[in-house]
């Protein structure tokens, strides 16, 4: 049981390490597309875009850690 409990605390602290390198990427992109002069509004949705499936991920996550928190 402790090595499982181990291995599910990897597995999302991996995942969260995963999602804050995704939102400073999303952070470079941004900075990037104001930085790119008349185009800015194809590199803001892209980096909308890219926000919005990280925010996704970040709930899932919050969602498989409140399921495994209800159990313990």
């Amino acid at each position: 049981m402790q090595n499982d409990t181990q291995q599910i605390l990897l597995q999302f602290l991996t995942e969260q390490q995963r999602m804050i390198c995704e939102l400073c990427r999303n952070d470079l992109l941004l900075i990037e597309s104001i930085l790119s002069g008349p185009d800015v509004r194809e590199g803001l949705a892209a980096a909308a875009a890219t926000v919005r499936a990280t925010l996704y991920s970040v709930d899932a996550l919050g969602d498989k850690i409140q399921r495994v928190s209800e159990h313990q």
